[in-house]
């Protein structure tokens, strides 16, 4: 199946380059990174050139005709580090499909840019329609067009248009969301693969959201198992499952399937940091990070993943502090909704590099990180209880709806954060307009070796 990803960042200006308001069509080209898993072929636009209405030989409402030679730079690039070329025009007109000459030109764009690179990986041209709806195709080394399946954008809101049979839906059982969010968002959830690593506190919960909103395909990741201090907070979590020490992935799973949804159930009983986790993390389309406060390293991994895969993330954390007496000095909540290109969870402050490096020396290392005094300490987690993490989960689930279907009375680009001050019932969002300027380099480069330039993840088994 082929896929194409915009960040939101490059989606709005090719919007604003190929719409300027004049009736005519324009042109723009973009290096795109690849991923490659389990059959599914997804470019990522990483670069956009921009062909500047001037240098075009002609521009009418219906054809644009232009210089290819302006696209040599990429095509270099291309040569280099195997990246893929896109094309994407508009139709002002609002035609919905490629026209005999989009055929013709696209012919011959590709047949070059075949013969140049000498490869049979594909490349792309894709059409945007004046709604800001996109289609496209991907041409391989035999120049016969074969349609992109889907189309995604994760910037401020989520966008995905799907060319593909519609998945049928129970309406039986889907009714009251039907009503709440319409057939056209249920039909999109029921298509979505989802993440949600951690499968406790808040992940628990979260799961259990997404399960009931219908969601196509759930992957699961959690190293551990169920303990008599879960059964707090744990939604389907029994005595029995602590006693066996049943892994929570596996208790999950069991939840989801009893349910009767359909959704689809993939399981990692693991830490991220293995290459097939991190691919099936990377085909999700949207990922819950629901890890505790101290993994630092948890949070990184997902933020690199969102930036090279250009995957939305959504970060919760809860803090109790408690008094050491029996009393709470204060509960605090926090979800974050990250878009790749820009701020990050490192430009926020919720971690920095040098808790990053003390996390992987502790887990490399102990006996070096305790007795490294320039190292700083890594925190712990604090107490939970399930009444504040049900709270800042559905904070993080309706976050999530309201980038796929924006509801609110305010636009989503006004709230990247939400706090929540629990002792002062108190619930406020803010933005972030600054990119990060570590992750904004990372987005779209897909697949590279070592995978995320982690040399832990160099010549590695591809199996856990």
């Amino acid at each position: 199946m082929n896929k194409l990803r915009i960040s939101g960042i490059y989606y709005q200006q090719l919007k604003n380059h190929l719409f300027p308001g004049d009736g005519k069509e324009a042109v723009a080209v973009a290096l795109c990174g690849r991923s490659l898993y389990d059959g599914e072929q997804v470019l990522l636009v990483k670069e956009l050139l921009l062909i500047p209405y001037d240098v075009c030989h002609v521009r009418r409402e219906e054809f644009i005709s232009w210089p290819t030679d302006v696209i040599n730079p990429l095509l270099e690039k291309a040569a280099k580090d195997g990246s893929a070329l896109l094309k994407i025009h508009c139709h002002p007109t609002g035609y919905e499909r490629f026209s005999d000459l989009d055929n013709q030109s696209d012919f011959n764009l590709f047949t070059s840019i075949h013969a140049y690179l000498n490869n049979y990986q594909p490349h792309a041209s894709c059409i945007m329609l004046p709604d800001g709806r996109m289609f496209g195709r991907v041409f391989y080394g035999d120049i016969k067009p074969q349609p992109i399946r889907q189309i995604s954008v994760a910037g401020d809101n989520i966008l995905n248009w799907y060319y593909s049979e519609e998945t049928e839906l129970n309406e039986d059982i889907q009714i009251r969301n039907i009503q709440t969010f319409g057939k056209q968002t249920i039909q999109m959830l029921s298509k979505m693969r989802i993440g949600v690593i951690g499968c406790s506190g808040t992940g628990s919960p979260t799961i259990e959201q997404l399960k009931r909103l219908g969601v196509g395909e759930l992957v699961l990741c959690d190293p551990d198992f169920i303990d008599m201090l879960n059964l707090n907070r744990i939604v389907g979590s029994t005595l029995e499952d602590a006693k066996n020490k049943a892994l929570k992935v596996d208790v999950m799973k069991r939840e989801v399937e009893k349910t009767g949804f359909g959704t689809i159930v993939t399981t990692f009983a693991s830490t991220t940091s293995h290459y097939d986790i991190i691919k099936k993390l990377a085909s999700c389309d949207v990922l819950f990070s629901c890890v505790d406060r101290a993994g630092v390293e948890a949070r990184h991994q997902l933020s690199l993943i969102s930036s090279y895969y250009i995957v939305p993330l959504l970060d919760m954390g809860v803090k109790l502090v408690a008094d050491g007496k029996g009393g709470i000095n204060g509960i605090f909540g926090s979800v974050h909704y990250i878009q790749p290109g820009g701020s990050s969870l490192l430009s926020r402050g919720q971690y920095d590099l040098e808790n990053l490096r003390s996390a992987g020396v502790k887990r490399l290392n102990k006996e070096e990180f305790e007795r490294n005094q320039y190292l700083v300490e890594v925190e712990e987690s604090s107490p939970a209880v399930i009444t504040i993490n049900m709270q800042v989960a559905a904070t993080a689930a309706n976050e999530f709806l309201a980038r796929i279907h924006p509801y609110r009375n305010i636009e989503n680009s006004q709230i990247d954060f939400v706090s929540i001050l629990f002792g002062d019932c108190v619930m406020y969002g803010e933005s972030f307009n600054e990119p990060c300027s570590y992750f904004s380099k990372l987005v779209g480069k897909g697949d590279i070796e070592p995978l995320l330039n982690n040399p832990e993840l160099s010549n590695v088994e591809k199996a856990v």
